[in-house]
């Protein structure tokens, strides 16, 4: 009796019909689901290349070098404080005058051997390189991976001329000021001689009384 009623329930436990009920009732339900995220939830695939993910503000990209407020000339006054730190030695640059309107003519990067690793900018103490949000760097060509002033600078080949044509106007300035003040020192140094000179009496003239 045991085995028979083990039997008969193994028989309705692989009913065909009602196996194929439940499979097609789970598939149901499964497709159910999908369509539900198909149509009702919100896209979060972006189309890359056609549409670009906005990237984390702290996002090590390509660098830039920043402007003053005024625009009118990079930060960079060509300290090499950054081409120091740099352990790949991926930065050169041309320093343009000296003293405080000091600044760079030419500036270039290799990235192609660049890590990325910030050290340089922390290394800089006036603030004038960043890493950007750019992030498109890959080319076939090794010598795109080479970035000079222009391709750093916002702005271009325009921002590069007037940082340089306005720190020469800076420096012939500083000299003109220079000049003026070495003049005026030297004619204040002259007088002040001038007046400490000892004035020696009149001999008197012999036979005189």
């Amino acid at each position: 009796m045991s085995i028979g009623n083990g039997q008969s329930k193994t028989a309705a436990r692989q009913n065909p019909v009602s196996g194929f009920l439940g499979g097609f009732a789970s598939f149901l339900r499964g497709m159910k689901i999908t369509f539900a995220n198909l149509v009702g939830r919100e896209k979060i695939t972006v189309q890359y290349p056609y549409e670009v993910a906005p990237v984390s503000p702290r996002w090590r990209g390509l660098f830039y070098l920043p402007l003053t407020e005024d625009k009118s000339r990079l930060k960079c006054v060509g300290c090499t404080l950054c081409e120091q730190a740099c352990p790949t030695k991926v930065i050169s640059m041309t320093k343009l005058g000296t003293g405080k309107h000091a600044g760079v003519s030419d500036f270039t990067m290799d990235l192609g051997r660049c890590m990325f690793c910030n050290l340089c900018i922390e290394a800089c103490p006036f603030d004038a390189i960043y890493m950007g949000p750019i992030y498109e760097l890959a080319s076939t060509d090794r010598n795109a991976c080479v970035f000079t002033i222009e391709g750093l600078t916002p702005g271009g080949a325009e921002s590069v001329g007037r940082n340089n044509t306005n720190i020469a106007a800076a420096l012939a300035e500083e000299e003109v000021k220079k000049a003026a003040a070495a003049a005026e020192k030297a004619k204040a140094a002259e007088a002040a001689g001038g007046a400490a000179a000892p004035v020696h009496a009149a001999k008197p003239a012999e036979g005189s009384a």
